[in-house]
């Protein structure tokens, strides 16, 4: 299964992490930097902030400064200050301009805009840029642009390059519904997941009968579909799985719980995931419990409070306050930045 997380674990990169490892630069600038990641790696934000902030304004050219301070813009939600803040330290990046453009990249795939994740992950010509060009090209049917930039991301190893093999294996199959799952896989790694859940259906439906992990697929895509809502696109996925791959039932089950969450009928949800207790492996249905809960929140806050809250994960904190009880979103936080968020009044 192509691997989801590179976005996730590229974005935590804006942070400016390992400073002492790659401090440049001015020495006062250096020690800016230093004095703010403190602050962040010690999970107080608004001091990291007001720090990253500071240095900003007096050393905007220094890389470790910028990426500290994008990284803090994109937590207020401010991602054009975030690439501004990265652009304007590009004059003087040297040898660490390639680490600039990624986070450029990274802070337009935050923000949406797929021209400049393209743009700037071609520009920086590191490996996870590549990727993520070859994604966004996946996305706009350029397959043979996307093909020569997975190859060449491929070559690189590692996680990156164990996901570019997976994208190059589903483009090699001469049937259309398998090379169609690698843009909707594309799309949904970008983030535009409503559009992935609503282009894959027939895809996923129309696979042939012998292809590996067909089950898998159905089920994977119907539980994606459940999670962000689109719950009639889940429903056709489950019909059309007639069995469940092995030890996957409690899957199914769950899944269909999602979409009763989705549709507003909070009783059925909770009922089908309680009885999935004793069964189901205990991470999976916390993590099926909570996006229940985040799905239901809105609709019905008492239910999204009893599916989260015997749990501590952001996710479990996340539909607790959207179902308006900070106070159980606090105790359900693991910390973080989610943690910092509702610590400080949400």
């Amino acid at each position: 299964m192509l691997s989801m997380l590179l976005g996730t674990t590229l974005l935590a990169s804006l942070s400016g992490c390992s400073l002492v490892e790659s401090l440049l630069g001015d020495d006062k600038a250096v020690q800016a930097a230093t004095d703010a990641e403190t602050y962040l790696m010690a999970g107080d934000l608004p001091g990291a902030d007001a720090k990253y902030q500071a240095a900003a304004t007096e050393y905007a050219g220094q890389v470790d400064v910028a990426s500290g301070a994008a990284f803090m813009a994109l937590q207020r939600g401010d991602a054009a200050a975030a690439d501004q803040l990265l652009a304007a330290a590009e004059a003087e990046a040297g040898e660490r301009l390639p680490e600039i453009k990624l986070r450029r990249a990274l802070v337009a795939l935050d923000s949406g805009d797929l021209e400049q994740v393209k743009a700037h992950g071609l520009a920086s010509g590191l490996p996870q840029g590549k990727l993520l060009a070859a994604e966004v090209a996946l996305a706009d049917g350029e397959r043979d642009e996307a093909s020569g930039l997975l190859n060449e991301a491929k070559a690189a190893g590692g996680p990156v390059g164990d996901t570019a093999g997976a994208y190059l294996d589903l483009l090699a199959s001469a049937d259309p519904m398998v090379s169609g799952l690698s843009e909707a896989q594309a799309l949904w790694a970008l983030g535009t997941r409503k559009v992935a859940v609503r282009s894959v259906e027939e895809v996923v439906r129309n696979l042939p009968d012998d292809f590996p992990g067909r089950e898998e697929q159905l089920l994977l895509w119907a539980g994606r579909a459940a999670s962000t809502g689109e719950t009639q696109v889940a429903r056709n996925l489950v019909d059309a799985l007639i069995f469940a791959p092995e030890g996957q039932q409690w899957r199914k089950i769950a899944t269909l719980a999602l979409i009763a969450c989705g549709e507003g009928d909070g009783a059925t949800c909770l009922r089908t995931l309680n009885g999935l207790e004793g069964t189901a492996p205990e991470d999976g249905l916390a993590d099926a419990r909570a996006t229940a809960a985040v799905l239901i929140a809105q609709a019905d806050p008492e239910v999204a409070r009893k599916l989260a809250g015997p749990y501590i994960s952001n996710a479990a904190a996340r539909a607790l306050l959207e179902a308006g009880d900070a106070t159980a979103a606090k105790e359900s936080s693991p910390g973080g930045v989610l943690g910092q968020y509702i610590a400080g009044g949400g």
